[in-house]
């Protein structure tokens, strides 16, 4: 009972804070069940929680994903008492605001992300707003008789299969497979959802979605080459945003999309065209800062980056 206490009242705090899942108490469970160290401070102006990440020769670094959430000038003080620990190079932060840290060599979360306003109307509303072609397709999934369901846990393996084949095709690096089953054991009781978009009972999108304060947020998902025409992918969003709606969730966020001016040869245009399509705003954020315990080291880590960057490309 005291530690479920606990985590509802951290979560309470993160939310009014404007703390996203990733700064959620069960966040942190995910990452300890995959056997990693998490740090947990929280105050009346700010909070944070921290990811440790193993590096060579002992040494380590903490991550803050999108955090810390609240006053992040006080935040950046509290989390410069780890310094005392001599393995500790640099702690990773996203926080809600701008501050004077130097900036990471690759962003984590993408600075820019795309989000519906599900309040701003009805259903018949929100479809208007979209752009004619997303509508249309919306329409011919149904037409196509494209069925969306909640998800099981017995589905994942497939949503795995999906996953494995949209990073083959497009190119971007998965989690290890026990990732997402953290995520769903974790998260799934709460604030996950899976959907499942099918056609002629074969499985051809699926994705998770997170529900944490007013905020639904699509987190991955994968679609098949087969079956293309029937547009699986347009109703799948299209009915998780109805359920968010439905579950009196105020927005829906897209994720990740490329920069404003971005050219049509940036990896993220083509999915950037197909999220905006369904009518929103951009989210800028701050981007991804690094608290240097220790310039010697971080430089090693830095320049041992870039070589691992050079020697990777085929």
């Amino acid at each position: 009972m005291g530690e479920n206490f606990e985590q509802e009242q951290w979560n309470k705090k993160n939310v009014d804070l404007g703390g996203s899942i990733l700064q959620s108490w069960n966040w942190g469970e995910i990452y300890q069940s995959l056997g990693h160290k998490i740090i947990y401070k929280q105050t009346d102006k700010f909070s944070y929680l921290g990811v440790e990440e193993d590096l060579p020769l002992g040494k380590k670094y903490f991550y803050c994903p999108r955090g810390p959430v609240g006053d992040a000038m006080l935040a950046l003080d509290e989390l410069e008492g780890l310094k005392k620990d001599k393995n500790l190079i640099f702690v990773r932060v996203e926080p809600q605001t701008e501050v004077n840290l130097p900036k990471a060599l690759k962003e984590v979360q993408p600075s820019h992300t795309w989000v519906t306003d599900l309040s701003s109307g009805t259903e018949e509303e929100l479809l208007l707003k979209m752009k004619p072609k997303t509508r249309y397709n919306i329409n011919l999934a149904q037409r196509r008789k494209v069925i969306v369901r909640l998800g099981e846990k017995m589905d994942l393996l497939e949503f795995w299969k999906l996953m494995l084949e949209t990073s083959k095709r497009s190119g971007f690096r998965l989690h290890p497979q026990s990732y997402y089953w953290a995520i769903w054991e974790k998260l799934s009781s709460k604030y996950l959802k899976l959907f499942i978009a099918e056609y002629n009972y074969r499985i051809l999108a699926a994705s998770l979605v997170t529900t944490y304060g007013d905020t639904a947020v699509f987190l991955h998902g994968g679609s098949s080459e087969q079956n293309k025409d029937v547009m699986a992918p347009y109703l799948l969003h299209w009915e998780a945003m109805r359920q968010a709606k439905i579950d009196g969730i105020k927005y829906y966020d897209f994720g990740g999309i490329a920069p404003e001016g971005a050219s049509n040869s940036h990896p993220w245009s083509g999915i950037t065209r197909f999220k905006k399509g369904f009518g929103g705003f951009e989210v800028n954020y701050p981007g991804t800062y690094d608290l240097v315990f220790s310039p010697i080291w971080y430089n090693v880590y830095k320049n041992a980056r870039k070589l691992k960057k050079v020697f990777s490309v085929k």
